[in-house]
């Protein structure tokens, strides 16, 4: 029993010691590392190749550390959380690509009744009145890019910030400090 504890435990640390931080300046430099300390010149940040470097602290920008965003700018926390409020939105694109194959089998029932009047009638192809077939074809085509704009908007994710609180501030003489708790 203890064995599958520490083996549970194992398990729900190790991402939280491996979770990398992406800190963006203000210039939209990324850095994928980890902020190890914070000091007068900056933060100091072990990138994820193994460097250390100090990044001055009014350069940065956010700082992302897994669901939550750290804005320096605003001075505000967020979570994030990432959802597909529009997923009922893929019931209406199987809806209209049912629809499209349906015209589209309207267009080539028509293209062959068509083609066999043609024949029996010993008429020139440039004869045929294909005005019908081409709204049908029209339609099919339109029915499927509403269909493919239907899926897209559907399983399209949509990031979601939502405020936690305001990051702490220090003063200092002649300077304001920002107190973060990672």
């Amino acid at each position: 029993m203890k064995r599958i504890t520490m083996l549970v435990l194992l398990l729900t640390l190790i991402p939280q010691l491996l979770r990398s931080d992406v800190i963006v300046t203000k210039q939209n430099q990324k850095y994928n590392g980890k902020v190890i300390k914070i000091t007068e010149k900056g933060f100091v940040v072990r990138l994820t190749s193994g460097d250390a470097i100090v990044i001055p602290k009014n350069k940065i920008s956010k700082i992302y550390r897994g669901d939550e965003l750290l804005d320096l700018e605003m001075g505000m926390r967020y979570r994030i959380t990432v959802n597909r409020p529009f997923l009922p939105f893929a019931i209406l694109g199987a809806a209209s690509g049912g629809y499209a194959i349906k015209r589209f089998r309207d267009y080539t029932k028509a293209h062959k009744n068509a083609e066999s009047e043609i024949a029996e009638q010993n008429l020139d192809s440039d004869t045929q009145n294909t005005k019908d077939e081409k709204k049908i074809l029209g339609e099919s085509v339109f029915w499927v890019i509403v269909s493919v704009g239907s899926f897209y908007v559907a399983l399209k994710p949509v990031e979601v910030k939502v405020p936690i609180g305001r990051l702490n501030l220090s003063i200092a003489p002649n300077k304001i400090q920002f107190a973060l708790h990672f």
